[in-house]
């Protein structure tokens, strides 16, 4: 049995380990290529995301082949992900505002380093970069592969807290790991509710909403002052609870129908 189990464990941390090996080698290669610029700190993690999609999805396509009524999901509806994707630039926001009232940066002196890292190039790249090609690899890796692995060997439960904490970790800081870990449940909910394609949509809206946030003055009201940080967290909790509800309702709904066609 503890064999088994370590085999298991060891499937489940298989990809990650290529993952990380796939990006070291290319984010090597690319420091040689690329000039010395802003851009280009953006760009190689772009194009390092954009090497490793092809074995990522290579593992994903084996694992929705042999996977049966585990995380395979059926279609879901188009408002359903865009939803996923207003709660989860939502419930960015609150997070990140709720980290800074509780000033957790403080005690995390390498998160100012990695927000220098990721907020450096131009507002065009970082959104393209950040927005949609990271997160694409990182759902396809954390909930596609690893969610999925974890609940054939294990259970849903454990894979929903398994896969989120595993998210957050990556992050190696403590910012990102109460951010990422706490956002990886609501990736984890919205890929039972609408399929991996619902927690990428969510995942983008996020970073997008990130990026805009850090590089715009569209949300410039949130910094005004911590009261105006407290009700805007409120407001947008309470508006992502009732998108989840919505999400759970619609994806019950549309379970029935498929049940009585």
């Amino acid at each position: 049995m503890k064999q088994s189990h370590c085999v298991r464990i060891w499937d489940i941390l298989y990809p990650v380990c290529m993952y990380f090996a796939v990006t070291t080698m290319a984010l090597a290669l690319f420091d040689l290529l690329l000039p010395a610029s802003p851009d280009a700190k953006v760009l190689r993690q772009m194009l390092t995301s954009l090497a490793v999609l092809p074995v990522l999805y290579a593992f994903y396509r084996k694992d929705r082949a042999a996977q049966t009524g585990h995380a395979k999901q059926t279609g879901a509806q188009p408002l359903l992900w865009a939803v996923m994707a207003l709660v989860g630039a939502c419930a960015a926001i609150a997070l990140n505002n709720l980290l800074g009232l509780l000033r957790i940066a403080d005690y995390s002196a390498s998160y100012e380093q990695v927000a220098k890292t990721f907020y450096a190039g131009s507002l065009a790249l970082e959104i393209v970069a950040l927005g949609f090609v990271i997160p694409l690899a990182e759902e396809l890796l954390y909930r596609g592969i690893v969610y999925g692995r974890i609940e054939c060997a294990y259970g849903r439960r454990c894979a929903v807290i398994a896969s989120s904490l595993l998210f957050g970790l990556i992050h190696m800081n403590l910012v990102q790991f109460v951010y990422a870990s706490a956002f990886g449940l609501i990736l984890a909910y919205f890929l039972q509710r609408g399929g991996l394609l619902g927690a990428v949509a969510a995942h983008m809206a996020a970073n997008v909403t990130s990026v805009l946030r850090a590089e715009t003055d569209v949300f410039s009201f949130l910094e005004q002052s911590a009261a105006a940080q407290s009700v805007a967290t409120v407001f947008l909790g309470v508006v992502s609870a009732v998108g989840m509800v919505f999400i759970f309702k619609s994806s019950e709904e549309s379970k029935k129908r498929r049940k009585a066609a």
